[in-house]
């Protein structure tokens, strides 16, 4: 992706040799923002997200994004939990219950901690792997009403046809895309995610 992303990104600066400290301040020419990512899609046990970003297991909303070599992951940030127990129905990997491990976070609360990193992505980024994802089509939603580059993908028992109204809006969509092709198909998409063009394609692998 081109570096003028919109987004509130971590910025590096250049500092040419012998410029001081004063004439290395930040400017227009010298800064590079790293596009930020939003990775929808459902939060499980083993969750796909983990082989994607380093350091994802032991993250939390309250410590802000993930700085990668090349983008920013800016959520969702859940628990992972060795047993499984936060990730129960409509839980979002993160709120807890009594009778297993503890958890502060409300429904709320992740209803307003992803709205507000979404409005500041340069790219949402969709895997979908079950037919019953509402809130990832209520993120998908919310981008599209934001004019986000969004692209789905689709893993392959999904039958993407259900899924017409989102795709159909979205910058790219690919199908049959199993985990492996993950990484490949978000380098891809950041890298050109600038480009306006929409169409389907399928899995590089």
């Amino acid at each position: 992706m081109d570096t003028h992303a919109i987004g509130e990104g971590e910025s590096v600066m250049k500092t040419l040799p012998n410029q001081t400290a004063s004439e290395s301040a930040p400017s227009k020419a010298n800064i590079i923002t790293k596009p930020q990512i939003y990775l929808a899609g459902k939060i499980g046990k083993g969750d796909w997200r983990h082989a994607l970003i380093p350091g994802l297991r032991e993250r939390t909303w309250s410590d802000g994004p993930i700085i990668t070599p090349t983008y920013q992951y800016v959520g969702p940030f859940f628990v992972s939990c060795d047993h499984g127990c936060l990730h129960y129905p409509n839980s979002h990997g993160a709120i807890g219950r009594e009778d297993c491990c503890e958890s502060t976070i409300t429904q709320q609360q992740v209803i307003e901690s992803n709205n507000a990193v979404l409005t500041k992505a340069d790219l949402v980024f969709a895997y979908i792997t079950a037919t019953d994802c509402h809130g990832t089509l209520c993120e998908i939603g919310y981008a599209l009403a934001l004019r986000k580059r969004i692209v789905v993908t689709f893993a392959p028992d999904i039958d993407a046809a259900d899924f017409w109204f989102s795709a159909l809006q979205c910058h790219a969509v690919y199908h049959a895309v199993r985990p492996c092709c993950l990484q490949t198909i978000v380098a891809d998409e950041i890298r050109k995610a600038t480009t306006p063009t929409r169409g389907r394609r399928r899995a590089p692998c």
